[in-house]
Order: structure tokens, then sequence, then C-alpha cells
């Protein structure tokens, strides 16, 4: 299953004679943030299913880790930009997407397998910019509208629709010289 899938994600640099799925964080201190994250998840009952871990002294080249946060009744409200996924397990189709919508983020959400309606009842109830079925999570095309919603998003769609708000309209008057008007306005005494 997931677990097994996740642990043949091979991570390296660009440069590894194998071609890598996932390079390093950004940065040291960006991976040291995220495994400081795992480790408050799990001192807050989160059971790890496969542990995210350093995979060598130098970069910040973490494996993938999952863990299981379902027993964590005040889950923090966090994004955490890094290969760490949080599951959270639920009774209900109903239910998972109540859950997926209590955050105070919305950029993107996916639904990965369900049936056409599934996705319609997803699509209708789901509280973010990008929405995704069957497809990943994150992707958004640039030819179509996206920018999220919460505190993720930035309310605004781009794509085509970026000129809207990176942009402003504009009136001008021209004429290649300077003269005065045949009639001259009342009021004006020449």
């Amino acid at each position: 299953g997931l677990v097994e899938a996740t642990k043949s994600i091979y991570v390296a640099a660009f440069s590894s004679e194998r071609i890598p799925f996932m390079g390093p964080l950004i940065s040291d201190s960006a991976a040291e943030m995220l495994l400081k994250a795992q480790q408050e998840l799990i001192d807050m009952g989160g059971i790890p299913l496969l542990a995210m871990n350093r995979l060598n002294d130098t970069g910040a080249f973490l494996s993938p880790g999952l863990i299981d946060v379902s027993n964590i009744t005040d889950l923090p409200d966090n994004e955490l930009f890094g290969p760490l996924l949080q599951i959270l397990r639920y009774q209900t189709f109903e239910q998972a997407v109540e859950q997926a919508n209590h955050t105070r983020f919305g950029l993107a959400a996916g639904l990965l397998g369900g049936s056409e309606q599934d996705y319609a009842y997803f699509r209708d109830r789901i509280r973010a910019g990008i929405v995704n079925w069957n497809r990943p999570l994150t992707g958004a095309s640039s030819n179509a509208p996206f920018g999220g919603i919460g505190a993720s998003g930035n309310h605004r769609p781009s794509a085509y629709y970026a000129a809207d708000y990176c942009s402003y309209p504009v009136a001008s008057l021209e004429a290649d010289r300077l003269e005065l008007p045949d009639k001259i306005s009342p009021g004006i005494n020449i």
C-alpha cells in the first residue's frame, strides 16, 4: 500500500547517476524544522507509519515520512513544506470532506479514487482554489484560474486572469504636436 509506495521514492541530488524522484529541501534549517514538526506530532500522539529521517550528514535530504494523526485531538493547523504526509482517518466520505475543510488554508485539494458522484460531492463542498480528481493534488493548469482561498491562497485567480490584478487600465489622449483648439473654452481670455 501507501507505506510500500512511499518507501520506493528515491531521494538524491539532481546530479545522481540514478534519476531521483525528489531532491533536498531548500535548506538545512527547513529540514530541521520539518523533523521537529514530525517529532511534535509524535509527542502529541501521532503514530509514525514511516518515519522521515535525514539521509546524510550534508544537505537537506530527507526520506519521505507518513504519520497517522487521527488520535491527535488538537491537531496543529500548519502547512509543512516537505515530504511528511499526515494521515487522518475518517468513517464516512462526508466526514472526510468536513475534516479537510477544517483548516485556515485552502490552496489545493484533491480526490484520489472514488466515483464521478463522489467527485461531484467533493468538488462542490471542498474549500480550495485548485480541486483535482485522480491527478496530482497540487497541480494546476497555467491556462486555468487558480490562486486558492484561505491563508495559503491569494484569493486571486492566476494564469490568464493574472493580468487583471497585475495591471491597471490607463486612458490616454494624444497628439503629435501641441496646438490651441479652434474654439477656446468659455472663461479663458487669450
